[in-house]
């Protein structure tokens, strides 16, 4: 005997079969499915988004990409000469005299005998390079000292007075610096300023020198600028990498900077949350393993996403017209198939950036075992309840 309630059952059965064709458009789900994101042509909600299918070589290629202007700025802040100091105004020297007799010029209330023939030292007082670039030295008149090396101080000193001496030599010492110093400011226990020295100062004497970073070292982004231009190295990769670790200059600004990087991961995956990221960087795999990786049972491995804005020049061509936005970038999504095994290579070399989303869409299995759940609702109400681990 067929009951009424059976008989609704049925009904409600039979207008669900009838619409199974289109019941992707009425399943729930939580972003855009494979579909929606591949048919860039039609599909108006994607105009002017560029999808870019990522191979190994993509991925590479993204990666020198991006990598390169550093790369570029660093030979640029390289200093090719590290030993050399020039003087500047503000420098404090010192001038010393070793002079043969019989021609002596200078006498000193505290000489010393250097040399078995006789000559004679003599410690000039020390002067402060004047605003001028200059020093007064006796006998040879105002010395140009600005823009020059201690070696060309001396010997212009020994150039002058060597027709009034006889074989004068001459030695200039470095006493206090105050041309040139770095500035060393931001996530540091104490903002310094750093003078140069006969010898050089690198990035990271520059960072001792102010008392090291107050921040995890791998959170912190080291920002040099220079005459206009400003080069970031991640305190890591400076630390790892002897030539990152650049000789600096007189002016140059180093400002340390502790800057939380993150990358949201959303769609199939085992969680969706906010990741954040070392400086030095994070790979879209290492973005995944971090979330526990694809969910086996809802995701299409096809399907991997990366949403993010791009610079014009990234690719030499893209995949269609490029349009900007508003920020005169281009809106692009990266595509990844996983079913693939090589594009797990790829994975493994794609640079994922700050503000990045990750989105990983559900395979179409699942909105065939949603439907089954609704059947299984409907039909057997008790047992779909039971099996959902609630007791009417």
């Amino acid at each position: 005997m067929v009951t009424k309630s059976w008989t609704i059952r049925m009904g409600v059965l039979a207008a669900l079969l009838l619409g199974l064709e289109g019941c992707a458009g009425y399943m729930p789900y939580s972003g855009p499915r494979a579909d929606s994101v591949k048919d860039v042509a039609s599909n108006k909600t994607m105009a002017g988004i560029q999808l870019v299918d990522v191979n190994y070589a993509v991925s590479r290629y993204i990666k020198n990409e991006i990598e390169r202007p550093r790369l570029d700025l660093l030979k640029d802040f390289t200093n090719p000469d590290p030993l050399t100091y020039t003087v500047g105004p503000g420098d404090t020297l010192q001038v010393y005299l070793w002079e043969a007799p019989p021609a002596m010029l200078f006498t000193s209330t505290s000489q010393s005998m250097s040399k078995p023939s006789g000559s004679m030292m003599t410690a000039i007082p020390e002067q402060m390079v004047g605003s001028d670039g200059d020093i007064m030295m006796p006998f040879a008149g105002k010395i140009p000292c600005a823009g020059k090396t201690l070696n060309e101080i001396g010997a212009e000193i020994r150039k002058r007075l060597s027709h009034m001496a006889h074989d004068p030599q001459v030695v200039v010492r470095l006493v206090n610096n105050h041309a040139q110093s770095i500035t060393v400011v931001g996530n540091v226990a104490r903002s310094a300023l750093v003078p140069m020295i006969p010898g050089g100062v690198n990035v990271l004497q520059a960072i001792a020198a102010a008392g090291g970073v107050n921040r995890p070292v791998n959170k912190v982004t080291l920002q040099l600028s220079r005459a206009g231009k400003v080069l970031q190295l991640p305190l890591e990769d400076v630390i790892r990498d002897p030539a990152e670790n650049v000789s600096l200059r007189g002016g140059d600004i180093l400002t340390a900077l502790y800057q939380p990087l993150h990358v949201t991961v959303m769609g199939a995956t085992k969680q969706t949350k906010e990741v954040d990221f070392q400086a030095s960087g994070i790979s879209l795999a290492q973005a995944l393993a971090t979330v526990g990786g694809l969910d086996g049972t809802q995701a299409d491995a096809k399907a991997v996403f990366v949403f993010r804005f791009e610079k014009p020049s990234l690719l030499p061509h893209w995949p269609k017209p490029v349009q900007l936005a508003a920020n005169g970038q281009v809106p692009t999504v990266f595509r990844f198939d996983f079913s693939n095994p090589a594009t797990l290579f790829a994975a493994q070399t794609f640079p994922i950036q700050n503000h990045d989303l990750i989105y990983v869409a559900s395979a179409p299995i699942t909105d065939l075992q949603k439907f089954l759940g609704l059947i299984i609702q409907v039909v057997y109400p008790i047992q779909g309840l039971t099996t959902a681990g609630v007791v009417p």
